[in-house]
Protein backbone atom coordinates (compact mmCIF):
# COMPACT_ATOMS: atom_id res chain seq x y z
CA UNK A 1 0.00 0.00 0.00
CA UNK A 2 1.32 3.44 -0.94
CA UNK A 3 2.39 5.58 1.98
CA UNK A 4 0.40 8.73 2.62
CA UNK A 5 2.29 11.99 2.43
CA UNK A 6 2.06 14.74 5.00
CA UNK A 7 3.73 18.10 4.48
CA UNK A 8 4.98 19.47 7.80
CA UNK A 9 6.05 22.96 8.88
CA UNK A 10 8.02 23.38 12.10
CA UNK A 11 8.04 26.35 14.48
CA UNK A 12 10.41 29.15 15.41
CA UNK A 13 14.01 27.86 15.56
CA UNK A 14 12.91 24.30 14.84
CA UNK A 15 13.94 22.23 11.85
CA UNK A 16 13.42 18.72 10.46
CA UNK A 17 14.82 17.21 13.67
CA UNK A 18 11.54 18.09 15.39
CA UNK A 19 9.95 15.15 13.57
CA UNK A 20 12.90 12.75 13.88
CA UNK A 21 11.61 10.11 16.28
CA UNK A 22 8.03 10.22 14.96
CA UNK A 23 9.28 10.01 11.38
CA UNK A 24 11.08 6.74 12.12
CA UNK A 25 7.95 5.26 13.71
CA UNK A 26 5.68 6.42 10.91
CA UNK A 27 7.96 5.52 8.01
CA UNK A 28 6.02 2.40 6.99
CA UNK A 29 2.65 4.14 6.73
CA UNK A 30 3.38 7.85 6.32
CA UNK A 31 6.00 10.00 4.62
CA UNK A 32 6.65 13.30 6.38
CA UNK A 33 7.89 16.01 4.01
CA UNK A 34 9.50 18.91 5.87
CA UNK A 35 8.89 22.38 4.47
CA UNK A 36 11.46 24.98 5.49
CA UNK A 37 10.14 28.46 6.25
CA UNK A 38 11.71 30.92 3.77
CA UNK A 39 13.74 33.71 5.36
CA UNK A 40 12.97 37.43 5.24
CA UNK A 41 9.47 36.96 3.85
CA UNK A 42 6.00 38.08 4.83
CA UNK A 43 3.34 35.45 5.43
CA UNK A 44 1.98 36.01 1.91
CA UNK A 45 5.44 35.53 0.44
CA UNK A 46 6.14 32.50 2.61
CA UNK A 47 2.93 30.83 1.47
CA UNK A 48 3.53 31.70 -2.18
CA UNK A 49 6.99 30.12 -2.09
CA UNK A 50 5.70 27.05 -0.25
CA UNK A 51 2.92 26.68 -2.79
CA UNK A 52 5.46 26.80 -5.61
CA UNK A 53 7.52 24.09 -3.92
CA UNK A 54 4.56 21.69 -3.56
CA UNK A 55 3.93 19.95 -6.86
CA UNK A 56 0.94 17.85 -5.74
CA UNK A 57 -2.56 19.11 -6.44
CA UNK A 58 -3.85 18.56 -2.88
CA UNK A 59 -1.89 17.80 0.27
CA UNK A 60 -2.24 16.86 3.90
CA UNK A 61 -0.76 19.79 5.81
CA UNK A 62 0.51 19.90 9.40
CA UNK A 63 2.10 22.78 11.25
CA UNK A 64 3.62 23.20 14.70
CA UNK A 65 3.65 26.52 16.63
CA UNK A 66 4.60 29.24 14.12
CA UNK A 67 4.36 26.52 11.51
CA UNK A 68 0.79 25.96 12.66
CA UNK A 69 -0.09 29.57 11.93
CA UNK A 70 1.61 29.33 8.54
CA UNK A 71 -0.24 26.11 7.74
CA UNK A 72 -3.53 27.77 8.66
CA UNK A 73 -2.72 30.89 6.65
CA UNK A 74 -1.64 28.78 3.68
CA UNK A 75 -4.93 26.88 3.81
CA UNK A 76 -6.94 30.09 3.68
CA UNK A 77 -4.91 31.41 0.73
CA UNK A 78 -4.93 28.13 -1.20
CA UNK A 79 -8.06 26.30 0.02
CA UNK A 80 -8.12 23.96 -2.98
CA UNK A 81 -4.57 22.84 -2.26
CA UNK A 82 -5.22 21.37 1.21
CA UNK A 83 -7.09 18.13 1.92
CA UNK A 84 -6.63 18.13 5.71
CA UNK A 85 -5.15 20.55 8.25
CA UNK A 86 -3.49 19.67 11.56
CA UNK A 87 -2.31 22.51 13.84
CA UNK A 88 -0.20 21.83 16.94
CA UNK A 89 0.53 24.24 19.82
CA UNK A 90 -0.88 27.28 18.07
CA UNK A 91 -4.01 29.41 18.10
CA UNK A 92 -4.00 31.08 14.66
CA UNK A 93 -4.64 34.65 15.72
CA UNK A 94 -2.90 37.91 16.62
CA UNK A 95 -0.08 37.88 19.11
CA UNK A 96 -0.80 39.75 22.34
CA UNK A 97 0.51 43.26 22.80
CA UNK A 98 2.76 41.97 25.55
CA UNK A 99 4.24 39.33 23.26
CA UNK A 100 4.83 41.88 20.51
CA UNK A 101 6.54 44.20 22.98
CA UNK A 102 8.80 41.38 24.21
CA UNK A 103 9.72 40.47 20.64
CA UNK A 104 10.66 44.05 19.80
CA UNK A 105 12.79 44.24 22.95
CA UNK A 106 14.49 40.96 22.02
CA UNK A 107 15.30 42.22 18.52
CA UNK A 108 16.73 45.45 19.96
CA UNK A 109 18.89 43.45 22.36
CA UNK A 110 20.20 41.21 19.57
CA UNK A 111 20.99 44.27 17.44
CA UNK A 112 23.17 45.64 20.23
CA UNK A 113 24.70 42.46 21.65
CA UNK A 114 24.22 39.69 19.08
CA UNK A 115 22.26 36.45 19.23
CA UNK A 116 23.28 34.27 22.17
CA UNK A 117 21.22 31.24 21.27
CA UNK A 118 18.60 29.32 23.22
CA UNK A 119 19.56 29.02 26.88
CA UNK A 120 18.86 25.88 28.86
CA UNK A 121 16.56 27.87 31.16
CA UNK A 122 14.51 29.11 28.19
CA UNK A 123 14.37 25.60 26.75
CA UNK A 124 12.95 24.30 30.04
CA UNK A 125 10.11 26.83 29.82
CA UNK A 126 9.00 25.30 26.53
CA UNK A 127 8.57 21.88 28.14
CA UNK A 128 6.11 20.52 30.64
CA UNK A 129 7.72 19.92 34.04
CA UNK A 130 7.39 16.16 33.53
CA UNK A 131 9.32 16.36 30.26
CA UNK A 132 12.24 18.53 31.33
CA UNK A 133 15.24 16.31 30.69
CA UNK A 134 18.65 16.70 29.10
CA UNK A 135 17.63 14.89 25.92
CA UNK A 136 14.82 17.34 25.16
CA UNK A 137 16.86 20.38 26.15
CA UNK A 138 19.76 19.23 23.98
CA UNK A 139 17.46 18.75 20.99
CA UNK A 140 15.97 22.24 21.33
CA UNK A 141 19.40 23.82 21.63
CA UNK A 142 20.73 21.75 18.72
CA UNK A 143 17.96 22.92 16.38
CA UNK A 144 18.56 26.49 17.51
CA UNK A 145 22.29 26.22 16.74
CA UNK A 146 21.53 24.66 13.35
CA UNK A 147 19.44 27.66 12.33
CA UNK A 148 21.37 30.48 14.00
CA UNK A 149 20.85 34.16 14.65
CA UNK A 150 19.93 35.22 11.11
CA UNK A 151 17.02 32.78 11.12
CA UNK A 152 15.83 34.06 14.50
CA UNK A 153 15.98 37.70 13.40
CA UNK A 154 14.17 36.87 10.16
CA UNK A 155 11.32 35.10 11.94
CA UNK A 156 10.86 37.69 14.68
CA UNK A 157 11.00 40.52 12.15
CA UNK A 158 8.63 39.12 9.53
CA UNK A 159 6.21 36.76 11.31
CA UNK A 160 5.11 38.67 14.40
CA UNK A 161 2.30 40.70 12.83
CA UNK A 162 -0.53 38.19 12.51
CA UNK A 163 -4.27 38.19 11.87
CA UNK A 164 -7.06 36.12 13.37
CA UNK A 165 -7.80 33.26 10.98
CA UNK A 166 -10.81 31.88 12.83
CA UNK A 167 -13.57 32.96 10.45
CA UNK A 168 -11.73 31.75 7.36
CA UNK A 169 -10.73 28.44 8.92
CA UNK A 170 -14.24 27.79 10.18
CA UNK A 171 -15.60 28.30 6.68
CA UNK A 172 -13.43 25.52 5.29
CA UNK A 173 -14.94 22.08 4.79
CA UNK A 174 -11.76 20.05 5.20
CA UNK A 175 -10.93 18.03 8.34
CA UNK A 176 -9.42 20.39 10.93
CA UNK A 177 -7.48 19.08 13.91
CA UNK A 178 -6.02 21.15 16.77
CA UNK A 179 -3.75 19.78 19.49
CA UNK A 180 -2.37 21.81 22.37
CA UNK A 181 -1.61 21.70 26.08
CA UNK A 182 -4.22 23.18 28.41
CA UNK A 183 -1.69 25.42 30.19
CA UNK A 184 0.62 26.31 27.31
CA UNK A 185 1.26 30.03 27.80
CA UNK A 186 2.09 30.39 24.09
CA UNK A 187 -1.43 29.32 23.07
CA UNK A 188 -4.47 31.58 23.38
CA UNK A 189 -6.84 28.91 24.67
CA UNK A 190 -9.77 31.36 24.69
CA UNK A 191 -9.54 31.40 20.89
CA UNK A 192 -10.99 27.88 20.86
CA UNK A 193 -14.61 28.58 21.74
CA UNK A 194 -17.76 26.48 21.49
CA UNK A 195 -18.07 27.13 17.76
CA UNK A 196 -15.32 24.61 17.02
CA UNK A 197 -17.08 21.87 18.97
CA UNK A 198 -20.22 22.27 16.87
CA UNK A 199 -18.45 21.62 13.56
CA UNK A 200 -18.47 18.04 12.26
CA UNK A 201 -15.17 18.56 10.44
CA UNK A 202 -13.27 19.93 13.46
CA UNK A 203 -11.59 18.07 16.31
CA UNK A 204 -9.71 19.53 19.28
CA UNK A 205 -7.41 17.49 21.49
CA UNK A 206 -6.32 19.18 24.73
CA UNK A 207 -3.43 17.62 26.61
CA UNK A 208 -2.90 18.13 30.35
CA UNK A 209 0.12 20.16 31.36
CA UNK A 210 1.98 23.13 29.92
CA UNK A 211 4.25 21.57 27.30
CA UNK A 212 4.64 23.51 24.06
CA UNK A 213 6.94 21.04 22.29
CA UNK A 214 4.35 18.28 21.93
CA UNK A 215 5.89 16.44 18.93
CA UNK A 216 9.00 15.65 21.00
CA UNK A 217 7.40 15.56 24.45
CA UNK A 218 4.63 13.14 23.48
CA UNK A 219 5.96 11.20 20.51
CA UNK A 220 3.62 8.20 20.87
CA UNK A 221 0.54 10.40 21.19
CA UNK A 222 1.67 12.50 18.25
CA UNK A 223 1.96 9.40 16.08
CA UNK A 224 -1.43 8.11 17.19
CA UNK A 225 -3.23 11.40 16.55
CA UNK A 226 -1.53 11.90 13.22
CA UNK A 227 -2.47 8.45 11.94
CA UNK A 228 -6.09 8.92 13.00
CA UNK A 229 -6.23 12.33 11.34
CA UNK A 230 -4.67 11.29 8.04
CA UNK A 231 -7.00 8.28 7.73
CA UNK A 232 -10.18 10.32 8.18
CA UNK A 233 -12.20 10.38 4.93
CA UNK A 234 -12.35 13.80 3.36
CA UNK A 235 -15.47 13.17 1.29
CA UNK A 236 -17.62 12.38 4.36
CA UNK A 237 -17.74 15.99 5.50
Amino acid sequence: MERKRIYVIAGTMCNHKLWGAAKSTLSVKVELIHLKIPNNCSFDEICRLLNESITEERVNLLGFSLGGYIAGYFSTLYPNKVSRLFIISNSPTKLSENELKQRNQTLAFIKNFGYGGLSASRARLLLDANNVNQKNIDLLQEMDRDLGGEEFISLYTHTSERHCLKARLLSMKIPLFFWYSESDVLVNTDWFDDVFESLPNCEICITPGSGHMLPIEQEAEFVRLLLNWVSRPVNNI
